[in-house]
C-alpha cells in the first residue's frame, strides 16, 4: 500500500458542461484542466475555439445576441 507521500494529488474539472460557470477558456486552459486523450477544445461558454487570451477577452466583451451561435439557434427556432 502506498504511503501519503507516494500518492499523487490530482484535481480535475468538467469543462464540457455548463453547470457552474467557468467562463470562456483557451484551448490550453481546457487541456490543462481535463483528463484523457479525447478532449473537446470548444469553449464551454460559447462553443467557439479560442487560441489566445485576446480572443477570450473579445468573447467576454461580446453580447450573446451578436454571436454566430445565437443567430443560428434563432434562425432554427424561427424556421
Amino acid at each position: 500500500m502506498k504511503t501519503q507521500d507516494e500518492k499523487k494529488r490530482v484535481r480535475v474539472e468538467r469543462v464540457d458542461t455548463k453547470c457552474g460557470s467557468i467562463g470562456h477558456m483557451t484551448v490550453d486552459q481546457i487541456r490543462e484542466r481535463t483528463v484523457g486523450e479525447n478532449v473537446n477544445v470548444a469553449c464551454p461558454e460559447c462553443g467557439e475555439i479560442h487560441l489566445t487570451l485576446e480572443e477570450v477577452e473579445e468573447a467576454e466583451a461580446r453580447r450573446i445576441t451578436s454571436t454566430r451561435r445565437f443567430q443560428k439557434i434563432k434562425e432554427e427556432a424561427e424556421a
